[in-house]
């Protein structure tokens, strides 16, 4: 008769432990919640084509829309951050990310096609401050060194984290996209009103996938929140601030219905956090500051300038009396 090995005796694959591949005991192999994955890859869509005969934008409103050109061009780098860490061993995620980033790509375009058909430069000013430059070299070059691995030594919690943030950065992305909505007509309405639309199914899976982790481990709710902290901004490309920025910020967000969109927004994935954590509404609030000053600063150089102009004009006048009484006029 054949010996009975025992589970003990049995020699698991390489990166497999008690049976299971990347994953702690408590929790299944793979984590599945109710999206469907397999369905979103087979309807990922493609280009949306953009008529420029029927274009109109004003400036303002071209400059809003790079903003957000620059941030949707950003998937590949937000892409790269997330899977140089543990969450590459995720499938289902991975398997997401590969119609995400086409999707993104189409949607980046449609912007980009609109700003080159109306003429208008899409680059933002090169003007950066030092930490803005250290930060980008922190992406570019230690980025891609440190996310391996710190995502090895936290393991699985990690991914939480990152779903978090993509979670509010796509929801904040298409509240900042749906409040340019009412500035623009004709075909720019009709284009971005579509971009808008196809962000639906990308907010619902990260939102999904947040919180099902959040919700299931106190571990994966504290990384999750410690990765919504300070200095990490939804609004930003990997966390690079755009030259452009806070104006677009306050002009994107003037409107309070719009600031309550937002707040929803992050709520959906705050709310299960402690402190309620909102940062996309603390950046749209610290730009909206940021411009006030700047206006402010404005006018009190323009009330400067009237004020000198206007004694200028008394000292003329004055000067002229003396000349006057002088000549006995």
């Amino acid at each position: 008769m054949r010996e009975i090995r025992r589970a003990t005796d049995v020699e698991h694959p390489p990166g497999h432990v008690d049976g299971r591949l990347f994953s702690d005991p408590e929790h299944p192999t793979v984590l599945v919640t109710d999206f469907d994955v397999p369905g979103y890859l087979a309807q990922a869509r493609g280009r949306i084509v953009v008529d420029a005969a029927s274009l109109d934008l004003s400036a303002e409103t071209a400059r809003d829309l790079g903003f957000l050109w620059r941030l949707e061009n950003s998937a590949l780098a937000e892409t790269r951050a997330m899977l140089a860490s543990w969450t590459a061993n995720e499938a289902r995620i991975t398997a997401f990310v590969t119609a995400w980033g086409y999707e993104r790509y189409w949607l980046a375009r449609a912007l980009r096609d609109l700003l080159d058909a109306g003429g208008f430069d899409r680059s933002a000013p090169r003007a950066q401050t030092l930490s803005t430059r250290l930060r980008g070299v922190w992406v570019e070059r230690g980025l891609p060194i440190v996310a391996p691995v710190l995502g090895g030594a936290v393991k699985e919690p990690i991914t939480a984290g990152q779903m978090a943030r993509l979670a509010l950065q796509e929801g904040a992305l298409q509240v900042a996209e749906q409040a340019l909505l009412p500035r623009l007509t004709g075909e720019a309405s009709r284009v971005v009103a579509e971009v808008v639309d196809r962000r639906d199914e990308i907010v619902r899976f990260f939102r999904t996938e947040a919180a099902a982790r959040i919700t299931r481990s106190r571990p994966e709710a504290v990384l999750a929140r410690a990765h919504l902290g300070w200095p990490w901004a939804p609004l930003r490309v990997v966390g690079v601030p755009d030259p452009e920025e806070t104006v677009a910020l306050a002009s994107l967000f003037s409107d309070g219905a719009d600031r309550r969109a937002l707040t929803a927004s992050d709520a959906e994935i705050g709310g299960l956090l402690p402190g309620d954590p909102q940062p996309s509404v603390v950046q749209v609030r610290a730009a909206l500051r940021a411009q006030r000053r700047v206006t402010g600063r404005a006018r009190r150089r323009a009330r400067t300038r009237h004020r000198g102009d206007s004694s200028g004009v008394l000292r003329g006048l004055r000067s002229a009396v003396r000349v006057g009484s002088g000549n006995g006029v």
